[in-house]
């Protein structure tokens, strides 16, 4: 689940335009410059400035937006702009976390964890992250590779947890865990307090991080992208779908059971037989209002139009995918193009699609709890 204000105020930053000789007219400029603000100084890229704010990329990926009147609020460092390094980040984050975590690095994730849990807090983000690239490789898609290590901390405690999220106005204490194209980290806790068995908490954790690790990857190779507009449908149905263990991890779980996220299912049928659906869909198509409104239904229906998508229109879904994921950064969606971009790859007619998804969730079967 997303932080979704943080994720707002970046991508509704969608006026802001580039000028100065510093600048360079392009949201790709490729230099490394300074911005002082609060006797701080924040080193980056550029990627748009009105005038009154920047937005600043910074080394460890995280997006900055500062107050920058005029052209003396920044100094150029040099030509060209370099992430940190892995193990550069690895000294930063422990700074940053001190002495009570453990940073460990794989092949493309930092990850800070309690100590002592590298097999279980580390690996299954890059394990994810590998399974993630061998579903899309096998349905054709070239991901890119992320441009900066990818960050992922797990905090000892529901306590700390909920400390470090009170700095965020919209923080919501039924939360698991988040990713925020923002900041471009996940953020969650260890579930199981300490124990080291296998318990119903642990798969709870375990599906925590497949979600925002879903996220995460998505957003870093090129399935969404962090400076455009995603509607949320699209983001969460994808790490609802990836939760389950046929899609993550199709080699050992070939079944249509395996691919169902059985309490999305559970929750989808229930709205179904009470007659609660109807012209959901179309909202759900349009606007992200309805994970306000209606945030359950809001959830299991984006799983369930991506999962009836990924399986009874797989060609038509991979295109649109592809085609969200290269709109133009910082440009605006609104819902008359949110409805185009729906209607060229599936039909304009949402009433016979939710007739069809309605007859397809009521024959499916719950599977049994594993």
């Amino acid at each position: 689940m997303f932080l979704q204000s943080i994720y707002s105020a970046l991508v509704h930053s969608l006026v802001l335009l580039f000028v100065g000789a510093v600048c360079a007219q392009s949201p790709n400029t490729d230099l490394t410059i300074k911005v002082s603000h609060n006797s701080k100084a924040y080193i980056g890229k550029p990627m748009t400035w009105d005038g009154k704010e920047m937005l600043l990329l910074r080394r460890d990926g995280r997006v900055s937006t500062l107050p920058v009147r005029s052209r003396k609020d920044f100094s150029k460092i040099k030509d060209g702009f370099k992430p940190y390094s892995k193990d550069e980040l690895r000294v930063r984050l422990q700074k940053e976390f001190g002495s009570k975590y453990q940073v460990s690095i794989t092949e493309n994730f930092v990850v800070v964890h309690p100590h002592g849990s590298y097999n279980v807090w580390a690996m299954p983000f890059q394990k994810l992250y590998a399974q993630f690239h061998a579903y899309f490789f096998k349905r054709g898609f070239k991901l890119t590779d992320p441009e900066f290590p990818m960050v992922a901390v797990v905090l000892k405690s529901r306590k700390d947890f909920d400390r470090f999220l009170r700095k965020y106005h919209d923080y919501d204490s039924r939360v698991l865990g988040y990713y925020s194209p923002n900041s471009n980290r996940i953020i969650t806790y260890d579930q199981t307090g300490g124990s080291k068995s296998k318990s119903s908490d642990w798969l709870f954790n375990a599906h925590t991080i497949i979600h925002e690790a879903t996220h995460q990857t998505a957003f870093n190779t090129g399935i969404h992208s962090r400076y455009a507009p995603v509607p949320r449908w699209i983001s969460e149905g994808l790490a609802m779908m990836f939760e389950a263990p046929g899609v993550n991890n199709s080699l050992y779980h070939a079944q249509l059971s395996d691919r169902i996220n059985r309490d999305r299912l559970i929750v989808l049928k229930s709205y179904y037989a009470a007659d609660q659906v109807r012209n959901k869909l179309a909202d759900l198509v349009v606007s992200d209002q309805i994970f306000r409104t209606d945030p359950e239904l809001a959830y299991a229906l984006s799983w369930g139009l991506t999962f009836y998508l990924s399986e009874k229109m797989p060609s038509q879904y991979q295109a649109f995918l592809k085609a969200d994921g290269e709109r133009t950064d910082f440009q605006g969606f609104d819902s008359k193009r949110r409805a185009a971009a729906f209607f060229k790859s599936f039909g304009g007619d949402l009433q016979a699609l939710n007739a069809r998804m309605k007859r397809y969730f009521e024959a499916l079967s719950v599977p049994r709890r594993k």
